[in-house]
């Protein structure tokens, strides 16, 4: 999947920062940005990169089309939920968490949210999961840290037409994939694991 990043479009600093440094030299920053990410017809596997005040599906796809639908994985089966003026039900969507999402016709969704930052866990249960990166930074699974038993197994959806496209861990991932800003994979993992890392933008 390309996705065409576009971050640090602002950066937001806490009321009072000026006396704040005066004071103490301690200082909240927050780094909100926007990720247009392009979806084909038909199916796309894909997650929220940023951090919204909802993190649901309202909040986080902006201009679906009609009849536009989501698959979200429950660890069993799909919780569906469909666009009909609005997302029916509107399912959570956290960062770090996947999608499938089938559109009617090409469009490109305009994620707007903050990025997360500091110490970051993504419960990775066993079995069949959607997983993604919880910050808007591509990397291979080996570079993000993605946390792996031998013989793991995580399947990319992508190209088009669609396909998967699979890597192993047998040591290393291979072959060690790319995890592209808002992208999505199936992760088949042996055991329950957390996905941990330390963010911070500079």
């Amino acid at each position: 999947m390309r996705t065409k990043t576009l971050l640090a479009a602002a950066v937001m600093l806490a009321a009072g920062l000026a006396s704040s440094m005066a004071q103490s030299n301690v200082y909240s920053l927050n780094v909100v940005g926007y990720v247009n990410t392009p979806l084909i017809a038909g199916f796309n596997l894909i997650s929220s990169p940023l951090n919204t005040t909802s993190n649901t599906l309202n909040g986080v796809f902006t201009a679906p089309g009609f009849g536009d639908t989501i698959y979200k994985h429950n660890g069993s089966t799909f919780d569906i939920s469909t666009y009909v003026g609005t997302w029916s039900p509107d399912l959570p969507l956290k960062p770090g968490e996947g999608v499938f999402y089938l559109a009617g016709a090409p469009l490109t969704n305009t994620f707007v949210g903050e990025v997360l930052q500091g110490s970051l866990t993504n419960p990775i249960p066993a079995n069949f999961s959607i997983r993604s990166s919880q910050v808007p930074q591509a990397g291979t699974l080996s570079e993000l840290n993605f946390p792996a038993g031998f013989g793991d197994t995580a399947y990319f959806f992508r190209g088009t037409p669609r396909a998967y496209v699979i890597s192993t861990f047998v040591g290393t991932w291979s072959p060690d994939l790319t995890n592209a800003v808002g992208e999505a994979f199936w992760i088949n993992a042996g055991t329950a694991a957390n996905w941990t890392r330390n963010f911070t933008v500079q």
